[in-house]
């Protein structure tokens, strides 16, 4: 599920949504967030009617949804008591069923003009808009609106007069609310050659804007493009076109406003930056014993959007770097808002999947590791006192 993005082309973004001609400059904020947590959050087990293994959790408003691979229908609805509602989306061709189990695109849930809970989710080949709110009064699966969209797409690209292939991967977010407006990230293999390409498109409606991805001044401020540094996930505000970007090897954070051409970056400070080798860094065996020192060092994965700030998971820290569980280390939650500012963290005492947050219970909600058909939780109170 790792990407990789190159760094200047948010950039690019705000300069063509903008229509200014002025290079971009990059504010980077050296603050501190390692290993700041005081409290460890112990994951308690969900007494529910669960369905067969669950691939995505999503809280919105006072409902919970899961997403699965349950014949009985890829998505289940419950109270925010834990209580199921309903059962919808069944496997098939009818416009409101689903040829394979669907994807939720990052957690986004949009609200129609009355009001309705609208959840868009990937089809094979199109997005389908589930409005959960008609679905629970009716009884029935709806769905308000259908956009073809393709997750990948084989294009002819010419080197040289020989013609290859290119297959592209998305990864995408809706702006303004809008499914036919995304920011999309494409990533692609040219499978002849081993050569990888990277592209922004703004797509609105069936018009196409690629956005350059040369080197700029953003990326000259930061220093060389390292080989896995670069590698993070973008994630978008609830209601405003505003980005972050947590990375996935480096202690960065980048911001992004669409809409009032603001960029900057936080860092860890002392923490290596993109111009510097990274530190080595040991790796633990079952028994708690440095096993051998590497320069590779998780940092951020996912984070979950809400209004005033958002929640990013952290891998850095010593909590994380000596859990003999290599692999699937337990992670720091962390909390930002969207001006920058490191405001609190805590610790997990599991690793977890497909996080997702209850803003009214302070609860967080996850799969734990090798268990799809079970939830815990998480009280996550201490961040906000």
């Amino acid at each position: 599920m790792r990407v990789r993005i190159l760094l200047v082309s948010f950039a690019a973004v705000l300069t063509l949504l903008s229509s200014c001609k002025k290079q971009p400059q990059l504010d980077i904020r050296e603050i501190d967030f390692r290993n700041k947590s005081q409290q460890l959050a112990q994951g308690v087990h969900v007494d529910a009617e669960l369905p067969l293994q669950i691939t995505s959790i999503i809280n919105c408003d006072s409902y919970k949804i899961l997403i699965s691979q349950d014949p009985d229908g890829y998505v289940f609805v419950y109270s925010d008591k834990w209580e199921l509602l309903g059962k919808f989306c069944l496997q098939g061709r009818a416009r409101n069923e689903f040829v394979n189990r669907p994807g939720e695109i990052r957690r986004q849930v949009l609200k129609g003009d009355d009001g309705h809970l609208l959840l868009p989710l990937q089809d094979e080949t199109s997005i389908k808009v589930f409005d959960v709110t008609q679905s629970l009064l009716s009884g029935k699966t709806v769905m308000t609106q259908t956009r073809d969209f393709l997750p990948y797409y084989l294009q002819p690209l010419d080197m040289d007069g020989y013609q290859a292939k290119l297959r592209v991967n998305l990864e995408y977010v809706f702006l303004d609310n809008d499914i036919y407006k995304t920011l999309e990230y494409i990533q692609g293999f040219e499978f002849e050659f081993g050569k990888i390409e990277e592209h922004y498109w703004i797509r609105h409606d069936t018009a196409f804007m690629e956005l350059p991805t040369v080197l700029s001044d953003m990326l000259t401020i930061v220093g060389p493009q390292p080989k896995d540094q670069y590698q993070r996930r973008f994630y978008k505000h609830p209601s405003k076109n505003l980005i972050v970007e947590p990375f996935l090897f480096s202690d960065y954070i980048m911001y992004y406003d669409l809409d009032k051409d603001i960029s900057f970056a936080v860092h860890q400070n002392g923490s290596p930056t993109l111009k510097e080798e990274p530190n080595e860094v040991p790796h633990y065996n079952d028994n708690g014993e440095v096993d051998y020192m590497d320069k590779e060092r998780g940092c951020f994965e996912e984070a979950l959007s809400f209004e005033d700030y958002f929640l990013v998971f952290y891998y850095g820290g010593d909590h994380s770097m000596s859990d003999p569980n290599k692999d699937w280390p337990r992670p720091e939650v962390m909390l930002f808002d969207w001006d920058g500012n490191f405001k609190k963290s805590i610790k997990l005492d599991h690793y977890i999947f497909y996080p997702a947050f209850d803003e009214k219970t302070k609860t967080l909600y996850g799969i734990p590791m090798k268990e799809e058909d079970e939830i815990i939780s998480f009280d996550l109170s201490p961040l906000f006192e």
